[in-house]
């Protein structure tokens, strides 16, 4: 069994009644957002038009953000949705790092991680997720893909799909018809400073190519801001860490070379274990709940 969405843009009004619902259900908090809608204009006056892309949680059947876990806070469920376990996590983020899509936000009051879960708990009721029934042109379609006859499988068979980031290989399970390529495809649209009603958002540098040019006349007007999560402590205690093992591998080179004493014997240890309190303090520091 495997859940997923089918989101026709053919039928998209880019109303954000999806985004809204989310929030409601979910209580998601103020500047996070478990679905958004993209906006992405192409062309030139007076041959102008614009695009929108829904984003989500793609519910990866091979989901990276599953497998780095270190606390196992995340996991695949039976029916295919990926679920996280907020009373395990710790907030390393790592899952945030891992994730091709953005779909993971950093919840700081609770101090653990959160994204779209189908609506897990309305689904296990036998009620569609929220999204899905505030949708007044019906674009947004869940269902099961490993069931051939459900809605969805017909709809992928029927017609011509594509998925966000296919070339990371984690399956996702969120189909689009009728989504425009420049606004699947990450950086192949210019950012002005200014979206269409706000300043843009901090949003971290995308992953796209140098040698592939921006799409001339296309610009993202309306995005979620992503922000950079990993900042200069995880950077440093990277650092400290390779200085501790690096020193820890001194004393057999003395012993080696015929050195004793105590510089010899005892100092690279001392040296090691220092550094070692020191990556342990910041790793400590760099969880939003130790």
């Amino acid at each position: 069994m495997q859940y997923g969405f089918v989101i026709d843009h053919d039928l998209c009004i880019g109303c954000h009644a999806c985004t809204v619902a989310c929030k409601a259900e979910n209580d998601v908090p103020v500047g996070n957002f478990r679905t958004s809608v993209k906006y992405v204009e192409r062309g030139a006056f007076p041959d102008v038009r614009r695009h929108f892309l829904v984003q989500r949680c793609n519910h990866c059947t091979d989901a990276p953000c599953v497998t780095i876990c270190p606390v196992n806070a995340l996991e695949k469920r039976p029916d295919g949705i990926v679920d996280v376990d907020r009373d395990a996590c710790i907030g390393c983020r790592a899952c945030m790092q891992a994730c091709p899509y953005d779909a993971i936000y950093l919840n700081e009051d609770l101090g653990a991680v959160e994204k779209c879960h189908f609506c897990a708990h309305r689904v296990e009721q036998g009620i569609e997720p929220a999204c899905v029934t505030v949708c007044p042109v019906g674009a947004i379609i869940p269902g099961d893909f490993d069931d051939a006859e459900s809605r969805v499988s017909l709809l992928v068979l029927n017609n011509e799909t594509s998925v966000r980031r296919a070339e990371q290989g984690t399956g996702p399970n969120v189909r689009y018809i009728g989504a425009d390529d420049v606004a699947l495809r990450p950086g192949a649209a210019a950012r002005p400073e200014t979206y269409l009603w706000s300043d843009r958002p901090p949003h971290k540098p995308e992953a796209w190519p140098a040698s592939l040019p921006v799409e001339p006349r296309a610009r993202v007007v309306l995005d979620a801001g992503h922000r950079v999560e990993w900042g200069w402590p995880v950077a440093l205690y990277l650092v400290t860490k390779g200085i501790a093992a690096g020193a820890s591998m001194l004393a057999p080179f003395a012993t080696m070379l015929g050195l004793t004493g105590f510089g010899a014997d005892y100092a690279p240890e001392l040296f090691a274990l220092v550094f070692t309190v020191i990556t342990c303090f910041l790793l400590v520091e760099d969880l939003a709940r130790p």
